[in-house]
Order: C-alpha cells, then structure tokens, then sequence
C-alpha cells in the first residue's frame, strides 16, 4: 500500500508504516552497527552506549523529516508524518533529549561524551549548509567547496597496513563518481544544483561517523574514526542506502539530477561493495567481518535497485534498512560479539 493511500489519522497504516515514519528503521541500523564497530575496534561498550545512539540519531531523523514537513518539500510519506504530527512529536523528542543528554554526562566516558559534541555541532552545520543550499545565490558556491572537500578526504587515503593502491581504489572511483555528477550539474546549468550525491554523502558519513563514534574513543583513535577504510566504506553503504530510496521512490522522476544518479548508481554500487571485499582481503580478523557485512549490504541494495520497479513505495526504505539490520546481526552472530 503506498504512503498516499493510508489517511492522515493513520487508518489503514500497518505496523511497518509506523516503524518507518517513526525512523524506527534508522535507529536499528544505528545500534547493531555499534556492536559490529566495537568489535573491530576491540572495544567494550555499556547498554547506555546503545540508548544514546538510537536516541540521537531518532532525534537527527525526526526533526530533519519534520522541518522538511513544515516547509512543504515533501507532504507525503515519512516527512509528511512528521510534520502534520509536531504537536506531539516535539514532547516526545524533548523527552529523549534530556534523556540521552542525562545518560550520556551520567553512565559513559567523558572522552566520548566530548567527541559525541563535536561530532552533534559538525551534524548541525551539516543542517546550517543544507538550510543555505535552498538560498540560489549561494547554492553552487557551497557545493563546489563542500565536493571539493569530499574528494579530498576520499582521495587522501590512510596510512599503515592494508592501504596499498590496489585496496583504495574505491576511493578513487567514489571521488570520480562524484566530479562527474558536478562536470554535468554545472557544465548544463541543472536548476537547481547537484545536490543530492553531496547531500547523502556527507549524511552517510556523518551517520558512520556517529556509529563508530563511542568504540573509537575508547582508544582515543581519531585518525582510525574520521579515516579509516571500515569508517568510510560503512558510511558509502550508509549515502548508497539513503539515495537508493530516494531513486526507488522516485523511480518514474524525469529530473536530469536523477537520470545520471540512477546510471552512476551500479557504479558506486561497486566501488563500495568491492571496495569493502579488496579491504577485507587485506584486513586482519578484527575488521575482516564488519568490511564483509558492507559488501553483502552493497550487494543487497544492487538487488533492490535491479527490482525497484516492483517494489512498494514504502518498502524500498524498509528493505534497505532490513537488510542493513539483518547483515549486521548476522556479522555479530558469526563473529559471537556480545550485546553489552
């Protein structure tokens, strides 16, 4: 049943509409890959750790989809929900916050509570930009400098074991992909500008960055949390997941921006995914099962792109997620990570 046949009181929504309004999925996706994180960095997490996460990235999904309610981008589906909603959305969320906030500065370390607000004020300019990016005149000025500095951070690479050319070479192919997709938004004057790989992207790797946050601190590894190739390659699994929903429910759009998505996005695809199998084969047993899961979720989000067109327009989100849950789980039952 698609989003636009279930009533705005919610009669004849099942129980997976609520889960995927409620950006259920996300924090699922969130709190597994915390585990599977631990366990590549050898580092031994609190329930509290779990809490907080689901919290903070619920409260990140909740009020992004709410504000794009209210300015009226998107009045169907999940954002629609949100923003018709606030009246009790905005409690909740207050609710949560003081939760996560008393947790956090009560039940964790300090070193990752002070990491965790770095990170929160990067997430916020991160809204600050994509708030300026609807101001035409500074549109193309902001992603300009913003791609510039993603191709950077790709193309830098890592140092130590296992970052010899032939495993980063998906570094090489994701920064392709994305000057390709800026040569055509600026080369024929798309309006508005490229926007949507800059955006998934940067939101992807923020996502990863704040799943791998809390077993990185632990070892005060900060070169390993903004770097390394499990960091990178979970948040490339991450953007590919988020703009495969985006193509799949806009499957029919005509828009020239999602045209080129839809033919760049096998390529990508295979960058992360194969990408993840190179590092894998050079990792040690530590990360070799986490860069295994985002091959296998790769993998699943080419079967859903090769299917979309019999997909629901509600299901493309819930099977991306799903199936990153479901990887996730399965690399902690093989590896016999524990919960707590």
């Amino acid at each position: 049943m698609a989003d636009t046949e279930i009533s705005e009181a919610g009669a004849g929504a099942r129980w997976w509409h609520w889960v995927n309004w409620l950006a259920l999925d996300a924090v699922a996706v969130a709190v597994v890959w915390l585990w599977v994180f631990a366990g590549m960095a050898g580092a031994r997490l609190t329930a509290v750790n779990g809490l907080v996460l689901g919290a903070a990235v619920w409260l990140v999904y909740m009020g992004d989809r709410m504000m794009d309610g209210w300015w009226g981008k998107d009045l169907q589906g999940r954002h629609g929900f949100a923003g018709k909603r606030a009246g009790w959305l905005v409690p909740v969320m207050a609710v949560v916050w003081a939760g996560a906030v008393w947790g956090a500065l009560y039940h964790m370390r300090w070193v990752t509570v002070r990491a965790g607000m770095v990170l929160a004020m990067a997430v916020m300019l991160y809204f600050v930009v994509l708030a300026l990016a609807r101001w035409r005149p500074v549109s193309q000025a902001l992603l300009l400098m913003l791609s510039s500095l993603m191709v950077m951070g790709l193309v830098q690479g890592e140092e130590g074991a296992g970052a010899s050319l032939g495993l980063q070479l998906w570094r090489a192919v994701a920064a392709g992909t994305l000057l390709t997709v800026l040569y055509f938004g600026m080369r024929y004057h798309y309006d508005p500008p490229p926007w949507t790989l800059v955006k998934k992207g940067l939101g992807g790797y923020l996502f990863a960055l704040g799943v791998g946050l809390a077993p990185f601190s632990h070892s005060e590894n900060w070169a390993g949390l903004l770097q390394s190739a499990p960091v990178m390659l979970f948040g490339g699994a991450c953007a590919l997941n988020s703009l495969g929903i985006r193509l799949w429910e806009n499957r029919l759009g005509g828009e020239a921006e999602l045209v080129l998505l839809r033919r760049l996005y096998p390529w990508l695809l295979g960058a992360v995914g194969c990408g993840a199998l190179a590092q894998a084969v050079g990792g040690d047993e530590w990360t070799r099962p986490g860069l295994l899961g985002v091959a296998v979720c790769a993998l699943g989000f080419g079967v859903l792109h090769w299917t979309r067109q019999r997909l629901p327009a509600v299901a493309g989100s819930l099977a991306a997620d799903g199936w990153m849950v479901l990887v996730g789980l399965g690399v902690l039952v093989g590896t016999g990570v524990g919960w707590w």
